[in-house]
């Protein structure tokens, strides 16, 4: 009877124990399932800019991805930093303005035993972008604004890391992100030019072309009586990282 007793117990105990264990089968079973990563970047809000990225698990260890991005047209961010980088009186920084479009995809390889779209990741990626910009350029007591687009394509390499908060709710973690490429597009200022007055832009414009940073992005320029146009053309570096994008996973 003792051991009866005894028996029954130990089925009952075991049996509590797989509960458990079978739910959280259960849980790895249902979140395989679910293929789709849905995310918002947090960083980018903080600058008023729009990020959202759609991730989308395709093997194991491996899911593919893609983001695309919008600046608002409007003042450039960090305007000391960069009146520091130009460090060119004849640029007013402040009257510049900035906006995007982009959209970069990527393949992620997740190295951790957890499989795709959890853990560490190495993601190899591309990257296009289209910026709307004005260029402010002073001459002869006038400020002429160059008005364009500048498109880049470039490649890199994404190192980052996504966490599961909960049961549906991911942290995705950008930590550092090297590309680099070129960009090409045209500047263009229309407006009446005496002939002092192109003399003097195509002067503020060439010492602009010999010096950083203009000097990797001015390709050619062209002053006239009508206005002016300025070609670029260069190579272009660019760095995603810092990015913390909260994400729903279905």
């Amino acid at each position: 009877m003792q051991t009866l007793k005894a028996i029954t117990a130990a089925i009952s105990f075991c049996f509590v124990l797989s509960i458990p264990l079978f739910a959280q089968k259960q849980d790895t079973a249902k979140e395989s399932q679910k293929n789709t990563i849905v995310k918002i970047n947090l960083s980018a809000l903080v600058f008023k800019n729009i990020s959202v990225q759609y991730e989308r698990k395709i093997a194991r260890n491996i899911s593919i991805a893609a983001n695309v991005r919008y600046i608002p047209f409007g003042k450039l961010p960090f305007l000391s930093s960069i009146e520091k980088a130009v460090d060119d009186p004849s640029v007013p920084v402040k009257k510049a303005k900035l906006g995007a479009f982009g959209v970069t995809p990527e393949i992620r390889f997740y190295v951790g035993k957890k499989g795709a779209m959890r853990g560490f990741y190495v993601a190899p990626f591309g990257n296009y972008t289209r910026y709307k910009t004005n260029l402010p350029i002073d001459y002869s007591g006038k400020t002429g604004i160059f008005n364009g687009n500048i498109s880049t394509i470039t490649g890199g390499l994404l190192f980052g890391a996504q966490f599961k908060l909960g049961k549906s709710v991911y942290l995705d973690w950008w930590i550092l992100g090297p590309n680099y490429g070129g960009a090409k597009g045209d500047l263009i200022l229309t407006t009446p030019l005496s002939a002092s007055e192109q003399a003097e832009l195509a002067d503020q414009i060439e010492e602009l072309k010999a010096d950083a940073p203009f000097n990797k992005i001015i390709d050619s320029y062209t002053v006239g009586s009508t206005g002016a146009l300025i070609k670029a053309r260069g190579p272009w570096a660019g760095l995603r990282g810092l990015g913390f994008n909260l994400g729903i996973r279905f």
